[in-house]
């Protein structure tokens, strides 16, 4: 049987930085109470016109050149992202023409913060299955573009930013990804939505009443989610460390991606896990949703905080409500 390993990491923040101080005006609040309230004190804004598959290509650049391949090497693209450049096609066709790479398989998957780590799960069956040999698994988004900058979304804007990661994935001799474990709980998915526009909605997808009611903006319970959220992500750490037969003591770095780090933080001080062992996606740069992973991966192996052969543990936590968690060894 054919298994996986991680290539090539790359990653890709648009050079617009928005301090918490740039937003108070506003949203109605100072920029000392912002980051307090988000934990985040700057983020990244993609600059009007660029999507989300600009920012992935980028990534994917960074990731190929450091697998020493180029587009052409490619076999097939997966693309996570919860804010698509269009209704349709898919991110990934644009992030396949923008890479000028052949005509192959290129989808978009839609399992929004922990679409990452879904979409790497994918990757790594298709080249288990043998019916691809390098895959570029991107996870982007766009954010700035949705974002309600009125007092009203005050409590969830600051949360928010714009970015891009990706891996490449190819066959190896020793398996790279280790273990995977994805869960899905649809029952409470409107604690993090956005309702509109929507397709069920009929005749218009999108009225101007539920336009001057914001419902085409985030919803987001954070009272609710948080501890849905600590809980999921310590629990299912353990569930994909105990499947890979793996330590935590042996794990070099967990990164915990949630939108708010400090709950992913004590999601891990619960297991016993804390300090330089724990990047928590959202500290330096806000929520980049599905990028937050494979940008953490990145910035990781640049500082040499995980090297090739060291055992990484990630896991996330966001809409769906959807969660993850995958061991590797990179």
């Amino acid at each position: 049987m054919r298994v996986s390993a991680v290539l090539g990491c790359g990653r890709f923040l648009p050079p617009r930085v928005v301090p918490s101080e740039a937003l108070a005006g506003e949203l109605g609040i100072a920029g000392a109470v912002m980051t307090e309230m988000s934990g985040v004190h700057q983020r990244h804004y993609a600059e009007p016109g660029i999507g989300p598959s600009d920012l992935g290509r980028e990534a994917a650049l960074a990731a190929l050149g450091a697998a020493g391949l180029g587009p052409r090497d490619v076999d097939l693209i997966i693309f996570a992202t919860m804010t698509p450049d269009i209704a349709f096609p898919g991110s990934a066709c644009f992030l396949q023409d923008k890479l000028g790479c052949n005509t192959v398989g290129a989808l978009d998957l839609r399992a929004q913060c922990a679409g990452f780590l879904f979409a790497l799960s994918a990757g790594d069956r298709f080249v288990r299955a043998g019916r691809a040999g390098r895959v570029l698994v991107v996870g982007a988004e766009v954010y700035s573009t949705a974002l309600d900058h009125s007092p009203r979304g005050a409590a969830v804007t600051p949360y928010f930013g714009d970015g891009a990661g990706a891996v490449v994935l190819g066959p190896a001799a020793t398996p790279g990804v280790l273990a995977t474990v994805l869960h899905g709980d649809p029952a409470a998915y409107e604690r993090f939505w956005c309702e509109f526009p929507a397709s069920r909605h009929y005749p218009a997808r999108m009225e101007l009443e539920h336009f001057h009611a914001g419902r085409h903006f985030y919803t987001l319970d954070a009272g609710a989610l948080h501890p849905q959220a600590e809980r999921a992500l310590a629990d299912v750490t353990r569930e994909a460390l105990d499947r890979a037969g793996i330590a935590a003591d042996a794990v070099r770095l967990f990164v915990a991606h949630y939108f708010d780090h400090r709950v992913a933080r004590r999601a891990l001080e619960a297991l016993g896990i804390s300090g330089e062992r724990v990047v928590a996606t959202a500290e330096g740069a806000g929520h980049i949703g599905a990028a937050g992973i494979p940008v953490a991966l990145a910035d990781a192996v640049a500082a040499g905080r995980a090297r090739r052969g060291d055992v990484v543990c990630c896991a996330a936590f966001g809409a769906g409500l959807s969660w993850a968690a995958m061991v590797l060894r990179l």
